[in-house]
């Protein structure tokens, strides 16, 4: 009750609040990459500006503000340890406009606030370009307009006059917010243009700093028991895939390779960078049809671009790897999409031109702990001598038949990983499996390396497009076996469904296998939820392919279907600039076409009042403005100065406001009966 009686005060001003509703909005969506801390501040200052103007409490003082902008730039200092930067840029950029909401004191205030807060909003683009942070900046800016209009038309006085207050004609936020929406209408058709005739570069416009694209999540290029398994919960895109055909490859098929790994310290699996060869004149032998398909990648920072096993294309700026990787020659910093070629059945050469000791290696062992120790005892009972293949199924029988479950939270490992996950834990996710596994084949001297990626994928029946999420990056295992060549190996396919703790992991895992239906029925409302899904999936899907991933590339195919096969930067400048000059003729008309009949109007009647005045002996100068020639007839004429001011504020708002019949027929009635002398 309070709160409402203080809301309905007269000096409260709803155009503060608007600006505050604008500010939340900009700053939620940077939340998520702030720290915890700063979101908290930012929200309590906003809470303080709104329970000031409630006047629930007072504005802190200079020296308040003082301490709490050094302790705000002590925060962010330790917290990213530099103030430049695209994070900790932004994070001082908003802790220093939510503090500067308490220094208002004029007009000009409220304007620095608001542009602040509008580079803000391009600067949440930098972190993500969701449809939901775009429509929720659009929103934004609404809000920030509408506060601009409210205070300018509230607080920057245009005369030295004091109106005189006149209740019909009283200004009201309604109709600034539908000032400021029309204003946002008339400025998409600018936008549209804008988006599809600007000449598109393949590289940025602009230089961004170093950290502009560090905190993108996925696959990293070195795995440890724990670091895939973070990821089995992480629901958002990795990539999508749109297969020519209308039949994809069967599940068991669908392994998106990824980094590949060989360096081995007894946790870690890394893979030096400058050992990567390119590998030319690849050799493989086709045993099917191939398999054609476009990916559309998030960005992530890595030079890795996927692939299902084998790529017989490769796609622009690209490389393939000597471990049989497709990597791109720029880091991917931006939505990237390519087309690939794949055999899903193949064999590559038996006679690897490698060096293969870089496949057998093993951390030595160490005086104190004799790791490995028990992973040599059993690998020494499953291996076959004269078989190697033999030797590979005796240890995933091994994996099927020893009580080994597949879990998102495993026991922590400590110092001899291997042997504590063999031997105590086992329980795992698939790090775990392809690591023990891979020990195993090397400690049976057999070369074999681990490799990452992503497995399966989801078809959207919508738009028929595949996709891949963080939760399904895999890892699994490569041997080296002669007269075959290198054989993918994945160790988790081994597990019983019935071993397997996450009913999600279990419909990706073994997927060729009958697993009891009882275990994967959804209830009605699951698969409603699902649908859903799949529906915002499809919309986001078309957001990243033609606005996200607008290029150089789509925009020639655009112009090459609308019939121009070829034009130049010069013909599409002018192309644009001619566009955008009819759509300027087109709405300077409807904007003055609709204004000549309110002009003529409101000058027809403004000037029969200064007909009137001409008559007592007091002309207007060409070069004398409304309100100047009104405080120089009040000063001539003090008896009629109510009326005077009272004319001339209906003709500034008629002129310079929103026009109303009902302002029109005010302002006729106060000329018709000014009646001076």
């Amino acid at each position: 009750m309070i709160l409402l009686n203080k809301l309905q005060n007269p000096k409260v001003k709803p155009a503060a609040f608007i600006l505050l509703a604008g500010l939340l909005l900009v700053c939620v969506p940077h939340f998520s990459h702030l720290p915890i801390w700063l979101s908290l501040v930012m929200l309590s200052l906003l809470v303080w500006r709104s329970c000031y103007e409630l006047q629930l409490c007072p504005i802190p003082g200079k020296a308040i503000l003082f301490i709490l902008t050094v302790m705000l730039i002590t925060g962010i200092v330790f917290s990213y340890h530099t103030i430049i930067g695209r994070n900790a840029g932004s994070a001082m950029l908003l802790g220093l406009l939510c503090l500067k909401l308490f220094e208002i004191k004029s007009y000009r205030d409220v304007f620095v606030i608001i542009n602040l807060a509008l580079f803000s909003i391009v600067i949440n683009f930098l972190f993500n370009q969701s449809i939901i942070v775009a429509v929720t900046m659009i929103f934004a800016v609404l809000f920030l307009f509408t506060a601009l209009i409210s205070y300018q038309h509230n607080y920057k006085k245009l005369s030295e006059i004091q109106p005189v207050p006149i209740p019909v004609i009283k200004s009201n936020e309604k109709n600034h917010f539908s000032l400021a929406f029309k204003m946002l209408v008339q400025a998409i058709p600018f936008a549209i243009i804008l988006f599809i005739l600007f000449p598109r570069v393949d590289g940025p416009l602009w230089g961004l700093p170093e950290d502009a694209f560090s905190a993108q999540t996925g696959l990293s290029d070195n795995m440890s028991p724990g670091r895939i398994s973070k990821l089995s919960n992480n629901t958002s895109v990795a990539f999508r895939v749109k297969f020519d055909s209308v039949t994809p490859p069967p599940p068991d098929k669908l392994y998106w390779r990824g980094p590949v790994m060989w360096n081995f310290d007894g946790y870690n699996w890394t893979a030096p960078s400058n050992e990567r060869l390119a590998m030319h004149n690849f050799q493989f032998t086709a045993l099917g049809d191939k398999t054609r398909y476009t990916i559309t990648l998030q960005p992530h920072n890595k030079y890795w671009l996927f692939a299902l096993d084998i790529p017989a294309t490769l796609p622009p700026n690209s490389i393939f790897s000597a471990d049989m990787q497709v990597l791109s020659r720029s880091r991917v910093q931006k939505l990237k999409q390519y087309t690939l070629d794949s055999y899903t059945k193949y064999q590559l050469p038996a006679i690897n031109r490698l060096p293969m000791d870089q496949y057998l290696k093993l951390p030595a062992n160490k005086p104190s702990n004799q790791q490995l120790s028990k992973s040599r005892d059993l690998i020494s009972q499953l291996k076959d001598h004269s078989n190697p293949q033999n030797t590979v199924n005796n240890v995933l029988n091994y994996f099927a038949t020893q009580n080994f479950y597949y879990s998102r939270q495993p026991p922590l490992l400590y110092d001899n990983p291997v042997d504590e996950f063999l031997f105590e834990t086992k329980r795992g996710y698939c790090e775990h499996y392809a690591s023990s596994f891979t020990v195993l084949m090397r400690l049976a001297e057999i070369p074999a390396r681990v490799v990452t990626g992503y497995q399966g994928g989801e078809i959207n029946p919508i738009d028929q497009f595949m996709t891949l999420r963080q939760s399904d990056a895999h890892a699994w295992s490569e041997v080296f076996i002669k007269d075959k060549g290198w054989i993918r190996i994945d160790p988790t396919a081994a597990i019983p469904p019935g071993n397997i703790e996450n009913t999600e992991d279990a419909l990706r895992i073994n997927s060729t296998q009958k697993k009891p239906d009882k275990l994967f029925k959804k209830s009605w409302l699951t698969e409603q939820i699902k649908q859903v899904r799949f529906a915002w999936d499809a919309v986001n899907n078309r957001w990243n392919q033609w606005v996200l991933g607008y290029n150089n590339k789509q925009q020639k195919a655009l112009f090459t279907a609308l019939g121009i096969k070829e034009i130049s930067w010069q013909g599409l400048s002018q192309l644009l600039f001619s566009f955008l000059a009819v759509l300027t003729a087109i709405l300077a008309y409807i904007v003055f076409s609709n204004k000549t009949k309110e002009s003529t109007d409101t000058q027809r009647y403004y000037a029969k009042f200064l007909r009137k005045m001409a008559k007592h002996g007091l002309d207007k100068e060409a070069t004398e403005g409304a309100i100047n020639f009104a405080e120089r007839a009040a000063i001539r004429f003090p008896q009629y100065k109510s009326s005077i001011d009272k004319i001339t504020t209906l003709y500034q708002q008629l002129r310079y406001d929103k026009f109303s019949d009902e302002k029109l027929l005010l302002f006729q009635k106060f000329v018709n009966s000014f009646k001076p002398g």
